[in-house]
């Protein structure tokens, strides 16, 4: 059977606009797919230790606020009901145990997180060598080792930011002689700062430490002349002005720069 050229030609037209509609249909789903994926990859991440309670909780419902994708850790993630509440997504973490913070680190492989906030700490009531070493792990070698732990997911953001919760009480211009292991241990917090600072400023991590002040929570008291929902907004804007000439440097969480 002979086909004329005309109808050679109108096959040739239908199967060229065929093909291209399916080009274009799979670029355009490929498309949306790609611009849903940059989407998420947009919106920032916190990761927030001591979630669960005081200044941590403040902290993560702030952020959420914010519109970060806020994951909070706390040592009993079921007991962390208001922070689950919040909007946050609740993880296990003792940050004196190292196998929580390497399997915490499994967990998020490949995840980005652009800002970590190394939050959980205690005020011991004794000053007894027991409770000192356990003051030191919690307060300063564990944003040490969970910092480190992260810094892979820390690298897949831009603008990668560490804030290490700190103290005026570890001051070494204006030591007050009477908080013992606390201060102790956030003066050496201010050391882990500098090292972090100095280990990966060349890969534009922005790393401080913060005076949070004395606010209302169960370690300050009731007494206490802070509220935690004003000091976390203000540390949102604090966090918000960061660029890479205040990393390895030490502030009031207003953002008044203070001296070690």
């Amino acid at each position: 059977m002979k086909i004329s050229k005309h109808r050679i030609i109108e096959k040739t037209i239908s199967w060229l606009r065929f093909g291209f509609l399916s080009l274009t249909i799979a670029g355009v789903s490929s498309g949306g797919m790609a611009a849903e994926e940059a989407g998420e990859d947009k919106q920032l991440t916190a990761l927030i230790t001591g979630a669960n309670r005081g200044l941590g909780l403040a902290f993560a419902e702030k952020f959420v606020e914010a519109g970060y994708h806020v994951i909070g850790t706390a040592r009993k993630p079921e007991e962390a009901t208001e922070l689950k509440e919040a909007g946050a997504e609740v993880m296990a973490l003792d940050v004196t145990n190292d196998k929580q913070i390497e399997a915490l680190a499994t967990k998020l492989a490949g995840r980005k997180i652009d800002l970590l906030i190394n939050n959980a700490g205690i005020f011991p009531k004794s000053n007894d060598r027991e409770t000192m070493m356990k003051t030191y792990s919690v307060n300063t070698l564990g944003p040490y080792f969970l910092s480190e732990a992260l810094i892979e997911n820390l690298k897949l953001s831009p603008a990668p930011k560490i804030v290490n919760v700190s103290s005026q009480l570890g001051q070494l211009t204006n030591g007050q002689g009477w908080a013992g292991g606390y201060a102790f241990s956030k003066a050496a917090l201010n050391m882990v700062t500098r090292n972090l600072h100095s280990s990966h400023r060349n890969e534009g991590m922005m790393v401080i430490s913060i005076h949070p002040g004395h606010n209302k929570t169960d370690m300050g008291g009731d007494g206490a002349p802070l509220d935690p929902t004003h000091t976390a907004a203000k540390l949102a804007e604090l966090v918000e002005k960061l660029t890479p000439d205040h990393s390895g440097k030490f502030f009031l969480y207003s953002g008044q720069e203070l001296d070690w």
